[in-house]
């Protein structure tokens, strides 16, 4: 028999989420592999989630059952790409006009174009750093002594994440780069941007997440450590900020998708650590 009380919140948040999107799979009829895909991706996740919550794990399964969240939480971003079917334009083009305006209004269309290139460089960089943060968060959580309460990082990620990816079946747009082939920082050949752009088309879903799922989960991770450690969570924060702002002038994601992933994030970690954790 399973004993259910056994998984923790984080895992009955996995369980919970990818039982919607196999029955968001069959309401929205998706074809024939990626029906097969979301159900087979969904059993295996769920599979695992509740066999390491039965079983007495050894140090390295417990290792394993503390960082399979990372895995969880990637596999959700793919198959929720399954259901992207075709964008809404009306919404595109308010996203586009909103960041039109704003850029104009405070010249980021001009220092995109006559900046200092090494500060374009540095925002793309940034960016980049997105990718590790989130296992570097996890690894600081754990150093500085609160490996027990990984339940509570993981469902503060989780939260955050599939709180984003969860959204695009029902708000389906591209990201703005798409609209931009020669922006100025393709233009200005920055070698940064290229392998930005080389890991977005190698491992993103090549579709736009409504709020940002990057900028929600980097700030609920940072917040997690800042639980840890006030001083090295401050260091974190400012660079989740360089981060946002380098998604939006790279052309990552519209402004109103990384302003809404930060106000996600802030509210899966107050979740966490303030509700559930109580």
């Amino acid at each position: 028999m399973i004993d259910f009380s056994r998984l923790w919140v984080a895992e009955w948040i996995v369980c919970g989420f990818f039982v919607y999107l196999i029955i968001l799979a069959r309401l929205q009829r998706l074809r024939g592999r990626q029906q097969f895909r979301v159900l087979s991706t969904g059993v295996v996740c769920v599979g695992l989630a509740v066999m390491l919550s039965q079983l007495r794990l050894s140090p390295i399964l417990r290792i394993a059952r503390e960082w399979l969240p990372t895995f969880y939480l990637l596999q959700g971003y793919w198959l929720c790409g399954l259901f992207f079917r075709q964008p809404m334009l009306t919404v595109e083009q308010r996203l586009i006009d909103i960041d039109r305006t704003l850029f104009r209004v405070f010249g980021v269309t001009t220092f995109l174009t006559r900046g200092p290139k090494l500060a374009l460089e540095y925002f793309e960089l940034t960016h980049l750093l997105v990718y590790p943060l989130l296992p570097i968060s996890f690894g600081l959580f754990s150093w500085l002594g609160f490996r027990a309460s990984a339940d509570s990082f993981w469902t503060a990620i989780l939260i955050a994440g599939y709180g984003c990816y969860g959204v695009l079946p029902f708000i389906q747009t591209r990201p703005p780069r798409i609209f931009e082939f020669q922006s100025p920082e393709t233009r200005r050949g920055l070698v940064s941007r290229r392998a930005n752009l080389h890991l977005i088309k190698r491992f993103s879903v090549q579709v736009n997440t409504f709020p940002s799922g990057r900028i929600a989960v980097a700030l609920a991770s940072t917040l997690a450590v800042m639980s840890a450690s006030t001083s090295i969570g401050i260091v974190m924060l400012i660079l989740v900020a360089h981060i946002t702002v380098a998604t939006v002038l790279g052309r990552y994601h519209y402004l109103v998708d990384s302003l809404l992933g930060l106000l996600v994030g802030g509210i899966a970690w107050w979740i966490s650590f303030h509700t559930i954790s109580m």
